[in-house]
């Protein structure tokens, strides 16, 4: 999740049932967004407009491919793994967990191989 992410904008986003089908369609495969829009039973502007919140929010993550013809697209892979609410006597604590940048797990694997 991004740093400036608010767990309220997170919310609104979980409220559209849209965005729900996309990131449990890519929960366990990268999908394009044509894959996606066939997938969920969506228009591909729909699609795009949600892919778009999604990867700012830090939810999905978007791989860029080249094909053997050099034309450039995208497939979109969930990284929100869990969220949990806590009612405490001051509020409601909010835990968002994010599977970690794929390139960010190595340096983890690494720097704990190191003992770093």
């Amino acid at each position: 999740m991004t740093e400036e992410s608010d767990p309220s904008e997170i919310f609104a986003t979980l409220n559209d049932e849209y965005a729900r089908d996309i990131l449990v369609a890519t929960k366990t495969d990268r999908l394009s967004a044509k894959e996606l829009s066939e997938e969920c039973d969506m228009s591909r502007p729909t699609v795009s407009r949600r892919v778009t919140r999604l990867v700012e929010q830090g939810l999905l993550e978007e791989y860029t491919h080249v094909d053997p013809g050099g034309r450039h697209y995208s497939e979109y892979e969930a990284r929100l793994e869990r969220i949990e609410i806590l009612l405490q006597a001051e509020g409601f604590d909010v835990n968002i967990d994010i599977r970690p940048d794929p390139a960010d797990r190595i340096t983890t694997i690494f720097e704990e191989m190191r003992g770093d």
